[in-house]
């Protein structure tokens, strides 16, 4: 089967078949087809697969990404392969869910992003996905002031506020190399997390971390 003719195949069985069963049924012998004939993609067709997917909105479905796009990108980001690596932080979320049962946690979006950046630092794709994706942890991290400062789920601590000024250095630099202005965000975030610093170094003569930031802005 040519990588041509898997693309038709895969966007007319999703496009055309509403029941989620028979969808799943079909996509099963679609995998078994291309055991049988031995098709085996190369890396680039494989990308290439994932590209022309996702450029015309064709959903990719969990089975497609556990049969095939993650085995062949999970190679190349070892070999270093920078259009490999923008793809699978692209598809988060179904690395996501194929890690939710298989729990292989090898690679997540921000180490994936640091990878790439190291290898081709001039990228604007790759900056562009660094960027969006930071800003969006950043705002995260924000997102329950004047609660706290958060770090994944949990409140965070001195040395992760000093994590997270050094992402903040680094999201600086990839703004002014993209030309972006997140000024607000940034002077935002260093003020939260510089400040929330200081009251873990001292909370026990706070009632809370809005009632030091009070006393603190007198």
């Amino acid at each position: 089967m040519t990588k041509e003719t898997f693309i038709k195949t895969y966007t007319d069985l999703e496009v055309n078949t509403a029941v989620r069963k028979e969808k799943n049924k079909q996509l099963d012998q679609l995998f078994q087809l291309l055991k049988e004939t031995k098709t085996d993609f190369t890396a680039e067709e494989t990308i290439d697969i994932a590209k022309e997917l996702l450029t015309n909105d064709v959903t990719i479905r969990q089975p497609l990404f556990q049969n095939l796009l993650y085995p062949c990108l999970a190679q190349q980001v070892e070999r270093d392969n920078v259009e490999a690596i923008k793809l699978l932080v692209r598809l988060e979320q179904h690395l996501i869910s194929f890690q939710g049962y298989t729990k292989d946690y090898k690679y997540s979006s921000v180490s994936l992003l640091d990878k790439g950046i190291k290898i081709a630092p001039e990228d604007k794709e790759l900056l562009e996905l660094y960027e969006s994706k930071t800003r969006q942890y950043i705002l995260h991290t924000l997102h329950e002031i004047p609660t706290g400062v958060l770090y994944g789920m949990d409140g965070a601590s001195i040395e992760q506020c000093d994590e997270l000024l050094s992402m903040a250095k680094e999201y600086e630099s990839i703004c002014l190399k993209l030309r972006v202005d997140r000024s607000e965000l940034i002077n935002e975030c260093r003020l939260y997390y510089t400040s929330y610093k200081e009251y873990l170094k001292v909370s026990r003569n706070y009632r809370s971390f809005e009632d030091y930031l009070a006393i603190v802005k007198k």
